[in-house]
């Protein structure tokens, strides 16, 4: 994903304060907060000088918005959702801002799915069509699967999360079930093209090999994917069984290769004894997400993964703190685009508080504190 530093806000350790703090119970509910009052316009979600923001960046954010309004009912969240879609959905159901060259523009119609699930307007069920027609002429290589974009001719682990969680939804809410295949053929390809036999997910594949490297919030964006994707899928649905394996594969090599010291995951997901590598933010939030929804869904036993969460849960609080004007900056972050070598990967910034961390940190945190029926939540 692109690079982007909120308001270039630079995190100087001198004065800050380590967010996990005695006494507080909800760092995903507090986190979500300060992020509504810092960005009270939802249309500066957007990266650096991108006109639009009709696209992952805000997509990601009311994707985890909407997981905390469900978790914790409290109506601000759903207002800040429905607030981003009001902005970009007119009376008539006219888009204002959305173009169909990229899969990170699709994300943000799974807000527009949920605004027509709770109110029955038709205007919402008119702007996600609007969007689902988008993947009528999108380019696909001969093997079907998506470009990442129509200026990169190559499939990101990434992208095949903004189109198919989207995707996913909108098979379910507009009765096409007929889309459910899709999902499944973009989520097998992508399998078969990066999939490691360790449960791991390379970053990308140009056409003709895939990349050398596991990143992190590469990885993660799957690993969100499949947390979710089986609240849509019909239990009869081909190749439903086939994820599952490849679910409870992807949570076995997240257990191998966590940090044991700090129960985080690195910027290179499978090499976290190799030199340079570090703890990587955005990731651990999203594989901490996955392993605790298939905890809570049955799909790993809960004995063998719980010890996996709790680390990661405490490894991930730590990368919290409150900088001098008392808002939460969240270090070691990482938002790029495919990378050569491991080299490449590890050298890449040290981003603080980028779009994609935050909205990972709070689903990460939020399942664990709300979203966890069958452990009750950890304070």
């Amino acid at each position: 994903m692109k690079k982007f530093l909120l308001w270039a806000v630079v995190f100087v350790s001198l004065g800050c304060v380590t967010f996990a703090q005695p006494g507080r119970k909800s760092f995903s509910e507090e986190t979500a907060k300060q992020f509504i009052h810092r960005f009270p316009d939802a249309d500066a979600i957007r990266w650096g000088l991108q006109e639009n923001s009709f696209s992952w960046q805000s997509g990601y954010i009311m994707f985890a918005l909407e997981h905390l309004w469900r978790w914790t009912d409290d109506q601000q969240f759903y207002g800040y959702i429905k607030d981003f879609v009001d902005r970009n959905v007119d009376c008539d159901g006219n888009l204002r801002q959305f173009t169909p060259d990229a899969l990170d523009n699709f994300l943000p119609g799974y807000a527009c799915l949920l605004l027509y699930e709770q109110t029955g307007e038709e205007r919402y069920a008119k702007a996600a069509q609007t969007i689902r027609s988008g993947f009528d002429t999108y380019p696909r290589f001969n093997n079907g699967m998506f470009w990442h974009s129509k200026g990169i001719r190559q499939v990101w682990v990434d992208g095949v999360f903004m189109g198919q969680m989207f995707l996913a939804r909108y098979a379910r809410t507009m009765g096409h079930p007929e889309d459910f295949a899709e999902v499944v053929r973009q989520m097998k390809g992508i399998t078969d093209l990066c999939g490691k036999e360790n449960g791991h997910f390379l970053h990308g594949w140009d056409g003709e090999r895939a990349s050398q490297e596991v990143w992190s919030e590469g990885m993660g964006w799957l690993a969100v994917l499949w947390a979710d994707v089986f609240d849509f899928l019909p239990e009869d649905q081909d190749g439903r069984q086939e994820l599952l394996d490849r679910l409870s594969l992807i949570c076995k090599g997240l257990k191998q290769s966590q940090d044991p010291l700090t129960g985080m995951w690195c910027q290179v997901v499978d090499k976290p004894s190799a030199p340079g590598n570090w703890n990587e933010t955005s990731g651990t939030g999203m594989f901490l997400y996955l392993i605790q929804k298939a905890i809570s869904k049955g799909f790993v036993p809960k004995d063998e993964f719980s010890p996996v969460v709790r680390k990661a849960y405490d490894g991930i609080l730590k990368k919290a703190h409150v900088n001098a004007d008392g808002y939460i900056n969240l270090t070691d972050c990482s938002s790029i685009g495919l990378q050569r070598d491991y080299e490449s990967y590890i050298s890449q910034p040290h981003e603080i508080s980028t779009f994609a961390a935050y909205a990972s940190f709070i689903l990460g945190t939020g399942i664990m504190e709300y979203g966890c029926p069958m452990t009750g939540a950890i304070n």
